[in-house]
């Protein structure tokens, strides 16, 4: 969790959600005020992180809205100085190695917080909810479980993470990750410019907002020349997939006939596959 990037956009606030996420875990035994505590203050520091990712392309900022940004920010980092210390202060359980417990003579150390917290959350969405394009992923969408009913989409798919455009020197905290990665499936040296013989899959998975694209796209610009056909697509919890294939389709090298975007999705799976055979052969 340590590792977890960090953006311009959020600072550390995915990371200070995700940390008292793991404290309200089985493997904490904490003291009922302080669980309800920290349990106000993730709700509350969610609802900032998605306030913030939701004005992430947002060019021009008010003198106001600066200053609250950044009180947001450093409201983050103390609450992760807080949440890295009160985790250290933590005793292992005499009947279990793999349960941390609260000392029952320690107050909540989060107490203190959740006035601050409250005040900032509040002004945040005070603030930007009503000045947000219409457009953009609601807030409270951001952290949502996947909805499991389906319905038929009446509206065009909403735009890919703009964390897939953002430019690298704006990310923090990915250079290990990346590079790891790249190590991972396409090795170090002279020999990785040869394509691997067998297939090499990774998976990039954390809380929404936390770079997950941006870390794979990083991953892609960096190995894409080591192959001879290569596809980059961002889709969306419901996307359009005859548009997904079909760009891919067209990033291989193979321009899609006519008529192929009234075709099935398996005509156009059939294209992808018969074109890289032949390809390879």
């Amino acid at each position: 969790m340590e590792g977890a990037p960090v953006t311009a956009a959020t600072g550390v606030l995915g990371l200070v959600v995700a940390k008292l996420g793991s404290l309200l875990g089985s493997e904490y035994k904490l003291r009922c005020q302080t669980r309800k505590d920290i349990k106000f203050i993730k709700s509350k520091l969610k609802s900032v992180h998605s306030i913030l990712w939701a004005t992430w392309e947002r060019e021009i900022l008010d003198a106001e809205s600066k200053d609250l940004k950044k009180e947001a920010l450093d409201l983050a980092d103390d609450m992760r100085h807080v949440v890295d210390d009160f985790i250290l202060s933590l005793e292992p359980s005499r009947r279990s190695k793999h349960l941390m417990i609260q000392s029952k003579i320690k107050a909540s150390p989060f107490q203190d917080f959740r006035t601050r917290v409250d005040d900032v959350s509040g002004r945040c969405r005070r603030n930007w909810k009503w000045k947000e394009d219409r457009s953009a992923q609601p807030f409270s969408g951001l952290f949502a479980r996947k909805n499991t009913q389906s319905s038929p989409p009446s509206n065009p798919s909403p735009p890919r993470a703009p964390f897939v455009s953002k430019d690298a020197s704006e990310i923090i905290g990915m250079d290990g990750w990346r590079d790891d990665l790249i190590k991972y499936l396409v090795g170090e040296g002279e020999e990785s410019t040869m394509v691997q013989p067998h297939l090499k899959m990774a998976s990039i998975v954390g809380m929404a907002g936390m770079g997950k694209t941006t870390l794979a796209n990083h991953v892609y610009e960096e190995i894409e020349k080591k192959f001879q056909s290569r596809a980059f697509v961002s889709v969306t919890p419901t996307p359009n997939m005859k548009e997904v294939l079909t760009s891919i389709l067209r990033q291989v090298g193979a321009e899609p006939p006519a008529g192929t975007e009234a075709r099935t999705e398996e005509h156009i799976i059939h294209t992808i596959s018969t074109f890289l055979e032949k390809k390879s052969t």
